[in-house]
């Protein structure tokens, strides 16, 4: 595989499927939310003190068809020069290429240093109700982030959008915002238990475990 780029010093690595021709892509992925929370509960009156560190993360399982020796032989090395969770790759959800809001205009970035789980953005087509829905993705630099309520446009094309987790790295002020094919920076979660195996007729993969990578 090859080194795409580098982010805060991590190598990215492209995935095959996206960089080989006729390397198969995954078959699913099972996302798991993950919530830094902790709570403490009182043992006699059964009052709960919630504790919310107000961090979240991308966490998932990925699948993979039954392949021919080329493409598995292709994945294989990919896990390889992963190195567990030492090199990263970029990923998102193969079954939501496209938003299911218009998500019309240049959107950006509006105001730097924003933090917590919205954004400010502008340069959306102006006065358009829904412009992004819910489940809608968006990419912001490596970022790959969630929307979880509806957006509306203002007249001047500015919205504020909730999205999910919360934002990392501070993005600068004019910083595009991507609405299609959006992917965010992951590593696998360990070094081992990314198994493939050997069947009669065909390869497989017990799947990858991945996290938000940092």
């Amino acid at each position: 595989m090859s080194i795409l780029a580098t982010f805060g010093g991590l190598n990215i690595i492209g995935l095959p499927c996206d960089t080989v021709p006729e390397v198969p892509g995954p078959s699913s992925i099972e996302w798991d939310p993950t919530e830094v929370v902790s709570v403490s509960q009182s043992p006699f009156t059964g009052q709960s003190q919630i504790f919310d560190w107000a961090n979240s993360r991308w966490e998932g399982h990925v699948s993979f068809p039954p392949m021919y020796r080329y493409g598995s032989d292709m994945w294989s090395a990919f896990i390889t020069e992963c190195r567990g969770p030492v090199n990263t790759f970029m990923f998102g959800d193969p079954k939501a290429v496209l938003p299911k809001g218009p998500a019309t205009g240049s959107p950006v970035v509006s105001g730097a240093g924003q933090t917590g789980y919205s954004l400010v953005t502008r340069g959306w087509t102006p006065s358009v109700t829904s412009i992004m829905l819910p489940g809608d993705y968006i990419q912001v630099g490596y970022r790959l982030y969630k929307v979880v309520r509806p957006v509306n446009s203002d007249s001047s094309g500015d919205a504020t959008m909730t999205v999910w987790p919360n934002l990392r790295d501070a993005p600068a002020d004019g910083v595009a915002i991507q609405t299609r094919n959006c992917k965010g920076l992951f590593r696998l979660m360990t070094g081992k238990g990314n198994k493939n195996s050997v069947n009669v007729g065909a390869y497989g993969f017990a799947g990858l475990s991945i996290t938000e990578a940092f």
